[in-house]
Parts: structure tokens; sequence; C-alpha cells
């Protein structure tokens, strides 16, 4: 929808992109930090409630702000003046609601969302591939070109999505509670601190990519995709940076883990609200929907990744001091930091056929 709004070579639809991130972060914001306060006074069971009452005020007020839009948003049957296929609709909403047990039964058993997590991937690409053929040469190589996007977002999210486990731990046990002489809550703060600096600075990021498209000197997509990996390299070092300012009983700075927070915020806003905006750039118009959710399903295999990389820092000796502790999840970081320096490097290197398969989309 949000790429709906701009025409095909509009130079604006990065930066539009990134204002609606920041949209998103309200939410997570309010949420990140609420969802915690709510948690520890009241139950878990409320905290995770109120997303659900939240989501349907959101809803209805699309609902009612809808028609600002115009034909944007509205079921591609009833735009095209299609009323014979109106079932393919309310099979959708009955699709969406019946797998909410199935997402249940998942979340409950772990074991089922690894046979998720390994057939669900191979079988996109299949289908993908079996559609690809229906287009041009030139659509298909920019087809390709989203892949890698779509790869590489997965390795970004493998290495920054450590905020739900092992930052979540590790301020839980190893932070001390103030920042600039304010008391907050550390894992608060791990679940709130980037969502406000995308907030603040994702506009301000989208005015930057405004300003250097009407000089001509606006970075490419992969060379922002390879910022990205750089300044999550440089957060993790931060992250590990850490244990530099820890006492003898293995707490340390809030600071230092704001700042590394600040710094990952950077990374994430020259990826992810431009993956989301190269997706709608380089899909067919009939694919657009297809690469949108391709685009999210690495979201989510980063995620499961970032699970496996965060249960790997975890101190093999339960008992372990917090010194012990600090030292294990710093030493992920440093890892990290390295493979994220790796992969951003790769990408740089490789941009040059990356932006042959993308044709003239910049």
């Amino acid at each position: 929808m949000v790429g709906a709004l701009y025409h095909e070579n509009d130079s604006r639809r990065d930066a539009g992109f990134s204002l609606f991130y920041a949209g998103i972060n309200v939410g997570a914001l309010l949420g990140g930090y609420a969802c915690i306060a709510i948690a520890n006074s009241y139950s878990w069971n409320l905290a995770f409630g109120l997303a659900a009452i939240v989501m349907t005020i959101s809803l209805v007020t699309f609902i009612f702000t809808q028609k600002s839009l115009g034909p944007i948003g509205l079921s591609p049957f009833r735009s095209k003046g299609i009323e014979g296929k109106k079932w393919m609709e309310y099979a959708t909403y009955l699709g969406s609601l019946a797998i909410i047990p199935i997402i249940m039964v998942m979340v409950s058993k772990t074991e089922y969302t690894d046979y998720f997590m390994y057939t669900i991937g191979p079988a996109t690409l299949i289908y993908l591939f079996y559609e690809m053929g229906k287009f041009s040469v030139a659509e298909r190589k920019k087809l390709l070109g989203a892949l890698v996007f779509i790869i590489f977002s997965i390795l970004f999210w493998a290495f920054f999505e450590q905020s739900g486990g092992s930052l979540a731990i590790f301020s839980a046990n190893n932070l001390h509670d103030t920042v600039a002489g304010v008391k907050l809550d550390p894992n608060g703060v791990n679940n709130a601190a980037n969502s406000l600096f995308v907030i603040i600075f994702a506009p301000l990021l989208g005015l930057l990519w405004v300003w250097l498209s009407k000089r001509n000197k606006e970075p490419n997509t992969v060379i922002k995709f390879g910022l990205g990996f750089l300044f999550l390299a440089l957060a993790f070092y931060t992250f590990y940076a850490t244990r530099f300012f820890a006492g003898a009983d293995g707490m340390t700075s809030l600071e230092i883990f704001t700042l590394a927070y600040f710094i990952i915020t950077f990374g994430e806003l020259c990826l992810s609200p431009i993956g989301l905006s190269i997706m709608t750039k380089l899909s067919p118009q009939p694919l657009q929907g297809v690469m949108m959710g391709m685009w999210f399903l690495a979201s989510a295999y980063g995620q499961y990744v970032a699970g496996i990389l965060g249960a790997g820092m975890v101190s093999p000796n339960e008992n372990a001091s917090l010194t012990e502790k600090l030292i294990s999840y710093t030493d992920g970081y440093q890892q990290l930091a390295i493979y994220a320096l790796v992969t951003g490097i790769v990408l740089i290197a490789i941009s040059p056929f990356v932006r042959k398969l993308m044709g003239e989309v910049k």
C-alpha cells in the first residue's frame, strides 16, 4: 500500500517508507515499555492482551480513514471491477482465522515451528521460480535481485534480533538502572530504546535521502544495505565494549548499552525501510504481495536464527557468576560484530553484480 502511493520512478519512495517505519515504531515504543510495566505490576496475560486491543483499534481506524487513500488498499478484484471472485476475499479472511490454532500449537511446541521453518522457505522459493517463468528476462533479473536483498536481510535480522533473547537476559542481569542520572528499567530500555531512536531519526534520514537524490548523490540500495551491516557491526562492538565499563560485581553501564542501540538504529534504517521500498520497485505488480511476504518471511527466518545464536552465548554453567555471564555474552556480541562487518564488506563488493540485475531501478 505504501509503495502504491508513489509513481514508479518517484525518488521519495525510500523516504516514504522511512516515515512509514517511524509510524510502526510508535507502537513498538509504547508497547515495548508498557508491556514490561504492566507485566511487572499485573500479569503477562494482560500485557499481551493489550496488544490485541490496540491492533483492533488500528483496524477500526484504518476502516474509517480508508476513503482518504482512494483505490489504494482496496481488494484487487473490487478495484478492477471483478465481482465473480469475491468468494476469494472471504476465503482469505476465513483462512486467516483458521490458521490461529495452528500458530498457537507451533508456539507451544517448538518442534512444530522447526518443521514449518524447514518447509515454508523451500516451498515459497519453488512457487516463486514457477511464477518467474511468466515474466520477461528483465523482470526475472529484477526478481533475482530482490532475492539477493531477501537473503542478506535474513543475515541482518539473525544478528540484529537479539533484543528478545540474549540482550533481554543481559539487560536483566548485568546492567545498572540509570541513564544520565535517570532511573530506568534496563529491560524497558532494551525493549523501547531502538523504537524511540527510529521515531526520532527515520524522518530525518528520509529527508536526507530526498536531499541527496535531488543532487544525484543518493547511494543506491545495495550500498545502503552494506551501510546497514557496517552500523550493525559497530553497534555489536559497542555491546561488547560494555565489559570494559563493568565493576567487580559484573554489573555494567546502561548508558553504553543505550549508545549501542542508538548506533544499531541507523543500521536498521539503512536496511529495513529501504528493503520494503525495493521490494515494490523490483517486483512486477502481480507479484508484489508475494515478494513483500517473502521479505517478512526472511525476517522470521532471521529471528529464528537469532534465537539459535543467542542460545549459543549462554554460559553452560547455570550457577555462573554475573562476571562470567558478562564475559560469555560480550564474547558473543564481539563475534556478531565480526560477522556483520564481513557481510557488509561482501555486499558492497558484489554491488556491481546486483545493480546489473536491478536494471534501471536504483
